[in-house]
């Protein structure tokens, strides 16, 4: 159904066209025929098409007219470079329908035709094709882009699982830490209280059983995570470090650290202790690799039944970037470490500070962000990521409709200042051929004053042919009127001895 609306759109200014009925039912038959036949094969054989639509610049020195048909040869060329990958069999369309329009000229029209042909192959239908091979080259480079994009995505994505993964790892080494040295413990007492005189051997053979246990207890423990401790770099602060022995350290190193702390109800799970210290842990490392030296606050609320831990500090104006130049997985492996504890984690960069906050349950919750965490003035990083994202992508789509409007807006403006200079210059040199027809030889130039423009042509073009000038003779040369676009349309040749007509001529 689009075929035949686009068929019947580049049909309708040939019923608008003055010089329909002059030209002949046949001639206007054949070149509709070519312009229905072109739409059609335009996405089968796109070759075809072109070769179609390049033809109907054959007929302008017939048709007396070339409006209607240059629509249909400017769009059906262009369409044909979008589909057509082969430039060489295009070129050679270009060339056989203009070594045509030469036979035609030198054979069955007139000379001058054939600079109307040249010029509507080179203006409409090779700029047109060149338009759609760019708009097509164009379009398989942002494909081609936006598939390197996507490639980039996978891979962030498969970093971050890997940070993610790691960050598992380093919480079992943490867990497996934890509750090894608590079994430790508990197989030594035992180990101790077997030894104990006095006690009855039913009691004894208890304790050795529970010794035997929780010595198998920590090996298959030690089994269960070693894997995942094999390829985890070793710890780099003591085990059980709370928040503020943490903080306590990085004042020994010199860094300027405020810890505030609020709420004493309650001990939060082993998870969420261990993710407290990891947050702060990595706020302190970011804030002393992008801020060095500036003020760092550490807030610790303990609410009972939930854990608020939050990090402030300044960024300078000359800071780069949080994540940089690092591998930028330091907040992914953060947030899984606060995932795995039931938590959730925020971070936002603005009004001149980094602000990281984790909320975190004050009994063990399953993974994931089952719980909001209080309002506050933190956002998501990942919310933040995907607008910036979002922005990107709108930004890149509208560069490249800008890009792909440029040679078409140009090569529009160049047509709209060449065809206005071209009306400018057949307005002032041309002349109604019913008023050429009305002259008579002997009429002085006074009197044919009213009927001729107020410019003439210095001379014809070199391929237009005339007859010898009358000797002595003033010659001016006048377009004619009713031929507005049409390069190589009819000249008038009046020629006058004396400011007297003595000859008229139509080349």
């Amino acid at each position: 159904m689009r075929t035949w609306w686009l068929a019947g759109l580049l049909l309708v200014p040939s019923l608008l066209d003055p010089g329909r009925a002059a030209a002949g039912a046949a001639l206007w038959a054949a070149a509709a025929a070519l312009v229905v036949a072109g739409v059609l094969t335009r996405r089968a054989a796109p070759l075809v098409s072109l070769a179609l639509a390049t033809s109907l610049v054959l007929f302008a020195p017939w048709l007396g007219s070339q409006v209607w048909t240059l629509p249909a040869t400017v769009v059906l060329c262009a369409l044909a470079g979008r589909r057509l990958p082969e430039l060489w069999r295009a070129q050679l369309v270009f060339l056989a329908v203009g070594l045509a329009g030469l036979l035609l000229s030198w054979t069955v029209a007139r000379t001058q035709d054939a600079l109307t042909i040249a010029l509507l192959v080179c203006g409409g239908a090779l700029l047109p094709w060149w338009i759609g091979t760019w708009w097509r080259q164009r379009a398989a480079l942002a494909r081609a882009g936006w598939e390197r994009a996507e490639e980039l995505e996978t891979r962030q994505r498969l970093v971050a699982e890997r940070a993610r993964s790691r960050e598992r790892a380093r919480i079992a080494q943490d867990v497996h830490d934890s509750l090894g040295h608590e079994l430790s413990v508990i197989a030594l007492l035992a180990g101790g209280l077997e030894l104990a005189p006095g006690m009855p051997d039913t009691h004894r053979a208890t304790v050795v059983d529970l010794r035997e246990r929780a010595t198998v207890a920590t090996e298959r423990l030690h089994e269960a995570i070693g894997l995942l401790r094999e390829d985890a770099a070793p710890p780099s602060h003591p085990e059980d470090e709370t928040v503020a022995e943490l903080v306590a350290r990085a004042v020994r190193s010199g860094l300027p650290v405020r810890l505030v702390e609020r709420g004493t109800a309650g001990s939060p799970s082993l998870l969420s202790r261990l993710a407290a210290h990891r947050v702060v842990r990595e706020a302190l490392t970011n804030a002393t690799k992008h801020a060095p030296g500036a003020p760092v606050t550490v807030r610790v609320s303990n609410r009972g039944d939930a854990l608020l831990v939050t990090v402030v500090n300044p960024v300078p104006a000359h800071a780069d970037p949080p994540g940089a130049p690092g591998s930028g997985t330091g907040l992914v492996g953060l947030d899984e470490r606060v995932r795995q504890a039931g938590g959730t984690l925020r971070v936002r960069r603005g009004g001149g500070r980094f602000a990281v906050a984790a909320w975190l349950p004050g009994t063990p919750a399953a993974p994931g962000p089952s719980r909001q965490p209080p309002p506050g003035p933190v956002e998501s990083a990942a919310g933040e990521t995907g607008a910036m994202r979002r922005a990107l992508r709108a930004g890149l789509r509208g560069r490249t409709r800008r890009a792909a409007l440029a040679p078409a807006l140009a090569g529009g403006a160049l047509l709209l200042v060449f065809g206005g200079l071209h009306v400018v210059s057949v307005s002032l040199t041309a002349v109604d051929p019913a008023d050429v027809a009305g002259m008579r030889l002997g009429q002085t130039r006074q009197e044919l004053a009213p009927a001729l423009p107020s410019r003439s042509i210095d001379a014809p073009p070199p391929v237009v042919e005339e007859p010898p000038a009358p000797e002595g003779a003033d010659c001016r040369y006048y377009r004619s009127r009713e031929a507005l676009w049409r390069f190589g349309g009819t000249l008038y040749r009046l020629c006058f001895v004396d400011d007297v007509l003595v000859a008229k001529d139509r080349l």
